[in-house]
């Protein structure tokens, strides 16, 4: 590799780091700007009252052989499940970023055009993802999260939520980065299967919740979760009280 060839390839990891770390100032600043607004979910947040909104968008990678996913409507019953859980235990209702599209799904999910680079197919989680988040990945995810124009420019005030179904992550089966973002990414595998509550328990990680050990819990720490996916009062508080939970937008 020619030392022109290095100094552009450093140069370019450097301009990943910045914007990422502009976009988490972005999402800082939101959090204090709007935190008097958070104060009634913050204390109050379990009774459920008023009704809130969460956005929420769904992006199916595609690999070299193709999307990961090739029929959306495999999507609807980690969707429902989502919109159910949220509905009954926070009040929130879950809706689709997008809208018009004749087929409902389409509202929800769709397929990335471009194929996605190796970093983004098969993710890390933990100190991994943080990492990832200023790499090649991180980047790829920025520039397709729903609300976001080139990853770096914020459109919408509701800050939806993006779930990238990836072809794997990393000793995982979904990974919320644990710094201020606006997607977490789900496998593939179980973002289709009829029981999984992955895609919602993502999304509660979002929204600024962390494990519980309660298997019947949302929070708990892996798929052997059970129903009824409960929330404790203090759960509901925090979620609600998230900056993805909106009462206008």
């Amino acid at each position: 590799m020619s030392l022109w060839s290095r100094i552009k390839r450093a140069a370019k990891k450097v301009w990943r780091a910045v914007k990422a770390f502009v976009r988490a100032v972005i999402r800082v600043l939101v959090v204090i700007v709007t935190f008097p607004t958070k104060i009634w979910d913050l204390v109050f947040g379990w009774l459920g009252w008023p009704p809130k909104k969460l956005r929420l968008h769904i992006a199916v990678l595609r690999s070299p052989s193709g999307p990961l996913l090739t029929n959306l409507n495999d999507l609807k019953p980690s969707i429902d499940l989502l919109k159910q859980v949220l509905k009954d235990r926070c009040n929130v209702n879950v809706v689709p970023y997008s809208s018009g599209n004749k087929n409902e799904i389409d509202n929800w999910a769709q397929v990335l055009i471009d194929v996605a680079p190796p970093a983004a197919l098969k993710v890390r989680c933990d100190e991994g993802a943080v990492w990832d988040e200023v790499g090649e990945a991180g980047e790829y995810f920025a520039q397709n999260t729903a609300g976001w124009v080139s990853g770096f420019i914020p459109i919408s005030l509701a800050f939806p939520i993006t779930i990238f179904i990836v072809e794997d992550v990393a000793g995982k089966i979904g990974c919320a980065v644990p710094v201020f973002t606006d997607y977490a990414t789900v496998a593939a595998s179980v973002a289709t299967s009829k029981d999984s509550s992955t895609l919602a328990h993502e999304v509660a990680h979002r929204c600024n919740l962390w494990h519980l050990d309660r298997k019947n819990n949302l929070l708990y720490h892996n798929n052997g979760r059970t129903p009824p996916y409960w929330l404790t009062w203090w759960q509901r508080n925090v979620l609600r009280a998230s900056r993805h939970i909106t009462y206008l937008f």
